[in-house]
């Protein structure tokens, strides 16, 4: 079943997803924001998570997501909302400019704090990268949010032929991420491979431990009530928000002085 944010509701083999009618389901789902750099498969993720393809992917390295689409989606019986953000490090080559990937972040962060608040932050990174270069994303989001209490789970993608299990891989990385100061309350170490006729029965089985690894670490995780991360009491209005939000992008995706002052002219 679906509706107009791609809510999807459907039951798996260890009855992670509720089979309840999303259209009987009251509550307010909660906000759960993906992030990381571009091409790590945010939207493949998404995708996984949902059971169908409904964010719409690339094969390079390069984001396809422009704006931050929400997928609704219920998990156990519990209703999420699934936010896809657009990567900030393509630069001028790349589907969403930097100066533009910067200006929908603010807009997006701002208006979730005016609304429903963040439940739970997922940093998805690929397998293959260097765990010193995870940083940057983790310190744009963990500088402007400042609430160390709101959860924040890792999820590593194209583990696909990690061996012997895709969760050594956290096994491996956990102490080295933690000396770089990358602390999560969770983990889910996946594979996004699509599950065609033509693949190994491993891949099958991956992907399979993928999903339910994700979806119950989100269950685990998520926040039962919203984090109003900027608040009033860290910042005092709208405007210094966003000011101390593209110092913060700037310091960390590379923005030049140009930039910072065309987006510190379109502040409202």
């Amino acid at each position: 079943m679906s509706n107009r944010h791609g809510s999807t509701d459907t039951t798996s083999s260890v009855d992670i997803r509720s089979t309840y009618s999303q259209q009987g389901y009251q509550a307010r789902p909660r906000n759960v924001v993906l992030y990381g750099e571009s091409g790590v498969g945010k939207s493949s993720l998404i995708n996984l998570i949902m059971g169908r393809d409904v964010a719409k992917t690339s094969p390079d390295a390069l984001a396809c997501t422009t704006t931050h689409a929400p997928y609704d989606v219920t998990i156990g019986g519990k209703c999420f909302r699934l936010w896809d953000t657009a990567g900030l490090n393509e630069g001028s080559e790349g589907t969403v400019p930097a100066e533009m990937a910067e200006r929908n972040l603010t807009t997006f962060l701002r208006g979730l704090n005016q609304e429903d608040g963040v439940h739970l932050l997922i940093y998805c990174v690929r397998g293959t990268r260097a765990t010193k270069a995870l940083q940057t994303h983790y310190k744009i989001f963990s500088a402007v949010i400042r609430d160390s209490t709101v959860p924040t789970i890792i999820v590593v993608t194209c583990l696909e032929d990690f061996r012997p299990v895709m969760a050594e891989w956290w096994n491996s990385n956990k102490d080295e991420l933690a000396t770089y100061g990358m602390q999560f309350s969770g983990y889910a170490c996946v594979t996004t491979l699509k599950d065609g006729s033509m693949e190994s029965p491993d891949i099958h089985q991956r992907r399979a431990q993928s999903y339910e690894d994700v979806c119950r670490s989100i269950l685990d995780h998520c926040s039962q009530t919203p984090h109003k991360t900027w608040g009033t009491d860290t910042i005092k209005d709208q405007r210094s928000f966003l000011a101390i939000l593209l110092r913060k992008l700037a310091r960390f995706v590379g923005s030049s002085h140009r930039d910072q002052d065309t987006l510190q002219a379109s502040l409202p």
